[in-house]
């Protein structure tokens, strides 16, 4: 559901993840009796062509002779390491490929189906994978590449209960800006895009056996190096970012679903593993072996020999996995048998109609889920708890009673509904929605998506607080949408409320859905399409595929004012979840051939919702997305941010109309949605619902409605402050025309020469468009000398655009470095760089701000208790790295010693590609306080003499230093940058300063400094609040002189590297190390700048600024060990202890001293959901006991 209930975040940070169980595996070999299909599964045969390869080839087509239906799965390195060569030089490799690949697989009793891996991706990309695609089919009929055209995903239907989804699991891990024509022939063109097309093949093929063959698995033994296991540093390794992420993805989407298995072909040895039920198998073993890691206790399998995986998959979900060598081919090596989870029928009370009766009387919630303390409701606010556990009379409905024999067809839902999908034997389809949401999808999805958390989550703080959150949306109020929908003309289901038993009709879904109330309408899609409440349609198809035609063709339009009646009702009734997928298009084709798409509006869950508390005003300070989530009253508050849903949508469809269309719509609207009526549409709800929450709406729907002209114009309004326009696939040209008084005429011509788009933008309502030419041979022209123009962005598309730009004037191009442009005009303000993100365009991107404040809460011994606030201000545009620009400003009090900082951070993207312009300024006042207690070693704390207040020196410091700042996208980062810097520190005679320096040193001057910085950053750790395993590497090198009259002037190197290693696989115990130092060049340098150490950040037991030198170096080091993970009523915890022990030391001038300061200790930490650490720490050293308090682990 978009990002739709964001606001839940701030306490759900804590959750985290292990999986849960989607099938029961049973040992043996017992064959059931009704095979439907034979699946061998080989990854990596390229990499052996002339050996292994070809004899496990030979093997496995020998095997399938006794097959009735098989299928040779081979995911990923069919081809040799080097690829597939461009054409010109390829005659040799296919001469090779035909005899050793084609001819081995030609006798296969099947189809073969390749799936594109590592090597296949080596040379050329996509348009390389496309060529041999055509090579392959053309010269083996049997042959098919699934994924095609080296798109992501592919599903196929095998029988009526087995499916196969083949994943490009390469395609992920590419990056996208070496492919200039990347996805060009995909319809998903991002990331986030393929998992949720993942999802949806999923979750349309529940009930049935899901076999996803992919090259990459989500689970793996294989040994593997040191630094591969605990730096991914290349997105090949299995620990990298890249890969982890995607794994964690697909096992947790998987993990929501019963009978998938995973197929993989990448490691160099055979596997079979589970992890919580979700069975991974790996073929992968030709050629030189990968060693393995089994643990026996998991009865997991491994093995190094050559050989293939079998999977026979039988018409009742069970399957049979073996495991074969080509040593001996005729006995399987390892076997195991699948079997699906069937429910025990004569465990389910099935209660006939007699003994229910027409109507049953029940609610959403029971009244101890709603019953809140008035703290409670205060902080959080009242909602709608009360009506969700008042018991409301409702019919029961049974199933098989309706006409049409309606049979279950699939599990749907969003982020948080839960329903059934049925069809009738007239291939109509109908959906029930349960009342009662589903907390743990809303978490999972919004929340933790890398790791599966139904097992951790339930019963807890957590899910009860979700639960609560959303009766702020009232359950029944959306029924009066019906008779609201009927008067303004609007297509739209007509949902009705049942008691929905459980049933056989609900067949294997009797464990989650039935025994409560549920919505039942027709479902809006094209099986239903000849229904009236949908206009009779030719077609209904989903927003997605409506785009997508608009992309391909312009003989389609939209009608606008339909879609703006709609959204218009959206704000009406407070609406604010109107994101793509809550919209189906209904098809009806015009006299002149032109296909017109009228909108149906779907799932409105979130009308006349309540946010009443305290807490959720609070937290929209903090969290911009959450604010669209307004409570119902008589006006819109901020049309921004309530439209944020809806607003990309808005953005791409409505694009003609003028006020004057909106302003018409209103009137509609106003003139047939009278006090009467709106008094009859709530009267369609339960007669318990009737209470005075309804009338509080009606009052409010009533004023809201006479300030619908107010509301429509500050949207409208906003909507033309920016503009995206679009072309088509086809050859486009783009006539601008800059007038006088600031007006642009925008003219878009087909390649037939018919106009099929003008408007005419004024620049003091517009600030700026965009202008995608997609596919095609487009032309961009611009005309006129007016003043004033709007700034014009155009990104051309994956052809030979033409950019004649006779007035260059608040225009610039954009498109790939590394394809053929015209550009006419030399003057043309461009920017052409390969670049996927800035040259794609995304649906979901538009021009935008946020500001976020947060409060800020510390506290340390040395410091004592500070408070803090920081506000960050951020915009997004077409040149995002990650964004367009980001403006911090933060502001801190320490009460121990009465000082303060303030400081501020900017940053703007692509100052150079890919390198952003930064800039730091702060200042501290005279009372802010650091430690001093001497030079050396050998230095002494004289804390319980004189106080913790001696050793502190205040000190007024000020900077200003610009950076040039890059970042990777595999965990490393990089700045550059000059600096100037004062430094001023007061003499204070009952402090140590005053017994180190006299008072005319000129330390207690100010000190002015210039100098420059380099750093190299690099992370990657698995989970940064318990990293079981990592790696981190810092360097920072920079040079300081005084440019006012004194005469410091110092070089410094400052390395440290920090490594998490799991000394179990499960990550129960990890070793985790930090070695690091810095080194002064040159001899004068103040205090401040010296090589300091002590404080939690390496030894631990001694004060902040413990120890001052010239040299320093310090080496830590940590056993950390999970004692138990076990869920609580609040939250699943892990609660676990650490051992630690550091050692260190400081060189000072001339100091002789072979002096080592030490210390040890440990801490108890607490994990909540893997999500935060909580960790109390007790370390002891020469200068005694010091009790520390972190989250997380500094190292």
């Amino acid at each position: 559901m978009g990002n739709i209930n964001t606001i839940y975040k701030f306490v759900f940070l804590f959750i985290a993840s292990v999986i849960s169980t989607t099938a029961q595996v049973s040992p043996g070999a017992e064959e059931p009796k009704t095979l439907e299909h034979t699946f061998y599964v080989a990854g990596n045969i390229g990499n052996d062509l002339t050996g292994d390869g070809l004899k496990i080839l030979n093997t496995i087509v020998e095997a399938s002779k006794n097959d009735d239906n098989a299928s040779l799965l081979i995911p990923g390195n069919f081809l040799p390491q080097k690829g597939y060569e461009k054409e010109g030089e390829r005659e040799n490799q296919q001469e090779f490929l035909k005899k050793n690949l084609l001819d081995a697989v030609q006798e296969f009793n099947g189809k073969v189906i390749f799936t594109p891996g590592r090597n296949e991706w080596t040379k050329g990309g996509q348009n390389r994978i496309d060529d041999l695609e055509s090579f392959l089919q053309d010269n083996q009929s049997n042959i098919e590449v699934w994924p095609d055209d080296g798109c992501p995903i592919e599903q196929e239907d095998i029988t009526d209960d087995l499916i196969l989804i083949t994943v490009d699991t390469q395609w992920y891990l590419e990056d996208w800006d070496d492919h200039p024509n990347m996805n060009s022939k995909c319809d998903i063109k991002t990331r986030e895009r393929f998992f949720a097309e993942f999802k949806d093949d999923i979750k349309d093929a529940h009930g049935k056996t899901i076999l996803v063959s992919l090259q990459h698995p989500v689970m793996s033994n294989s040994k593997r190096s040191f630094f591969e296991k605990i730096g991914g540093f290349s997105v090949q390794d299995y620990q990298s970012k890249e890969q982890s992420y995607l794994r964690g993805r697909l096992e947790t989407l998987a993990s929501q679903f019963d009978n998938v298995i995973f197929l993989s072909g990448l490691d160099r040895n055979l596997q079979y593993l589970e992890d919580d039920g979700i069975p991974q198998i790996i073929s992968g073993s030709t050629g030189k072996s990968q060693k393995l890691s089994i643990r026996k206790e998991n009865e997991h399998f491994g093995s190094n020999k050559s050989g293939y995986a079998r999977i026979k998959a039988y018409k009742n979900n069970e399957t049979l996995i073996e495991f074969f060598s080509i040593e001996n081919s005729d006995q399987p090596i390892f076997s195991k048998t699948l079997k699906s989870d069937e429910p025990n029928w004569s465990e389910i009370d099935f209660k006939t109609k007699e003994q229910i009766g027409d109507s049953v009387n029940a609610s959403i919630y029971t009244e101890e889920e709603t019953d809140k303390s008035g703290l409670y409701k205060s902080l959080i606010g009242d909602f709608y708890r009360e009506v969700y556990s008042k018991e409301i009379k409702a019919p029961v409905l049974f199933l098989d009673t309706l006409e049409g024999n309606l049979q279950p067809l699939k599990e749907g839902g969003g982020m948080q509904s839960r329903s059934l999908r049925f069809i009738a034997d007239d291939k109509n389809e109908f959906t029930i929605r349960a009342l009662r949401k589903s907390a743990t999808r809303f978490l999972q999805a919004t929340t933790i998506k890398d790791h599966y958390i139904k097992d951790y989550i339930e019963n807890t703080v957590a899910q009860r607080y979700a639960m609560d959150l959303f009766t702020s949306a009232h359950p029944y109020a959306r029924y009066s949408l019906k008779h609201i929908n009927d008067l303004l003309d609007i297509y739209a289901g007509k949902p009705q409320i049942y008691y929905v038993p459980k049933q056989k009709a609900l067949g294997l879904n009797n464990d989650e859905y039935g025994d409560e109330l549920y919505m039942f309408e027709a479902h809006v899609g094209d099986e239903n399409k000849e229904f009236e409440r949908f206009g009779s349609p030719e077609d209904i198809i989903s927003t997605r595929d409506l785009l997508e035609e608009m992309r391909k063709s312009k003989n389609i339009r939209t009608d606008e004012k339909e879609f703006i009646k709609n959204r218009l009702v959206d704000m009406l009734i407070g609406d604010w979840d109107r994101h793509f997928d809550q919209w189906r298009w209904a098809l009806h084709t015009q006299k002149d051939s032109t296909k017109l798409y009228q909108p149906i509006p779907r799932d409105r869950d979130f009308a006349f919702p309540n946010y009443d508390g305290f807490i959720p005003d609070l937290v929209k300070l903090g969290l911009p997305l959450v604010r669209k989530m307004e409570t119902y009253d008589a006006n819109v508050d901020n049309v921004k941010w309530f439209n944020l849903s809806g607003y990309p949508l808005d953005q791409r469809l409505l694009k003609t109309l003028t006020w004057e269309d909106w302003e018409e719509q209103v009137e509609f609207i106003q003139s047939r949605l009278s006090d009467n009526e709106i008094e009859t549409a709530f009267k369609a709800l339960p007669e318990e619902a009737q209470d005075e929450t309804i009338e509080n709406i009606k009052s409010s729907l009533k004023a809201r409605r006479d300030n619908l002209e107010d509301i429509a114009k500050r949207y409208y309004n906003y909507l033309q402050e920016f503009q995206i326009l679009t072309g088509t696939e086809e050859d486009d040209t783009f006539s601008i025309e800059r007038k006088d008084h600031g007006l642009t005429e925008i003219i878009m011509i087909n390649e037939d020469g018919k106009e099929v788009f003008r408007n005419t933008y004024n620049s003091e309502t517009t600030d700026e468009i965009w202008i995608y030419g997609f596919d095609g041979d487009d032309t961009f022209k611009t005309l006129g000398k007016g003043n004033n123009p709007v700034e014009i962005k155009v990104v051309g598309g994956e052809e030979n655009d033409i950019y004649d730009f006779q007035n260059t004037r608040k225009i610039k191009l954009f498109d790939h470095k590394s394809k053929e442009n015209t550009i006419i005009n030399s003057a043309s303000r461009k920017w052409l760089v390969d670049d996927y993100e800035i040259n794609t365009f995304n649906p979901d991107k538009r021009k935008r701000s946020e500001n976020k404040i947060m409060p800020q809460v510390d506290y340390n011994g040395d410091e004592g208790l500070s408070l803090g606030i920081k506000d960050t201000y951020t915009t997004y545009g077409l040149t995002n790295n990650p964004f367009n620009t980001q403006h911090t400003f933060d502001a801190a009090y320490y009460f121990a010693t009465n000082g303060f900082e303030v400081g501020y951070q900017g940053e703007f993207a692509h100052i150079f590609y890919n390198w952003n312009l930064g800039i730091l300024a702060s200042y501290t006042s005279p009372n802010f306080a650091v430690n001093y207690f001497g030079e050396g070693i050998n230095s002494e704390n004289q804390r319980d003499t004189f106080g913790r207040d001696y050793n502190r020196v205040r000190i007024e410091q000020w900077e200003i230093a610009p950076s040039l700042i890059w970042r990777g996208n595999s965990g490393g980062s990089f700045y550059a940058k000059p600096m100037l810097q004062s430094r001023e520190v007061s003499y204070d005679e009952e402090r140590f300063i005053a017994d180190a320096f006299p008072e005319e040193n000129d330390l207690f001057d100010q000190q002015l400094y210039a100098g420059g910085e380099l750093n190299y950053h690099y992370e990657n750790r698995d989970n940064p609040a318990y990293p079981s395993r990592g790696f981190e590497a810092d360097i920072t090198t920079g040079y300081k002189t005084n440019i006012d009259g004194h005469n410091n002037e110092f070089a410094y190197v400052s390395p440290w590297l920090a490594i998490d290693y799991p000394l179990h696989e499960s990550g129960i115990a990890v070793l985790a190390t930090k070695v690091g130092g810095k080194a002064i060049f040159g001899d004068n340098y103040e205090y401040y700048d010296g090589a300091i150490l002590g404080g939690n950040e390496n030894l631990r037991a001694y004060r902040w600024e413990r120890f001052n030198g010239k040299q320093s170096f310090y080496h830590s080091t940590d056993l950390r060990v999970g004692i138990s993970r076990f869920k609580t009523n609040f939250i699943p915890l892990q609660i676990g202890v650490s051992a630690g022990f550091d050692y260190g030391r400081v060189w000072a001038e001339d100091s002789t001293s072979d002096k080592w300061r030490n210390n040890y200790g440990g801490s108890i930490w607490i994990n909540g959901f893997n999500a935060f650490t909580a960790n109390t720490g007790y370390y002891y050293g020469d200068d005694g006991g010091r009790l520390t308090f972190t989250f997380g682990f500094k190292f």
